[in-house]
């Protein structure tokens, strides 16, 4: 069961997932031993799935950023989200209402691996494309 305690540790670490438990602990009025406790259970119980970096792409090399709107060919969508899961391209996938059952956003290095993408999901869905300019 959480309370407002684990509410503001779990809102710190979305600010700062690399916070230090010292800091972490002063800003919630606790010791680090308490606080890292607190963690420990969060991630047991599933609250806390992972840890994860946001990286500024456009400093890596220059990419092409999409968003497809996917329309699953069967009501099956198992094959599908093993697809999306597989591909390193997909940084985001969302379960969406409308027309569309998901809505991928996706990097890529350039048109050819936009291209060998889009032929890969054409396997399993129909989509629409958006490039961003």
């Amino acid at each position: 069961m959480m309370d407002t305690i684990d509410e503001m540790i779990l809102r710190e670490l979305q600010r700062n997932g690399r916070i230090p438990i010292r800091k972490l602990a002063e800003l919630v009025f606790l010791s680090a031993p308490a606080v890292s406790e607190r963690m420990r259970r969060l991630e047991k119980e599933g609250i806390i799935t992972g840890y994860t970096i946001r990286i500024d792409s456009q400093k890596l090399q220059p990419t092409l950023l999409a968003y497809i709107d996917v329309f699953t060919k069967s009501s099956n969508h198992e094959h599908l989200l093993q697809f999306i899961q597989d591909s390193s391209e997909v940084r985001e996938c969302h379960r969406v209402s409308g027309d569309s059952c998901y809505l991928l956003k996706i990097e890529v290095p350039d048109q050819d691996a936009l291209d060998r993408f889009l032929e890969d999901l054409l396997a399993y869905a129909n989509f629409h494309l958006k490039v961003v300019l």
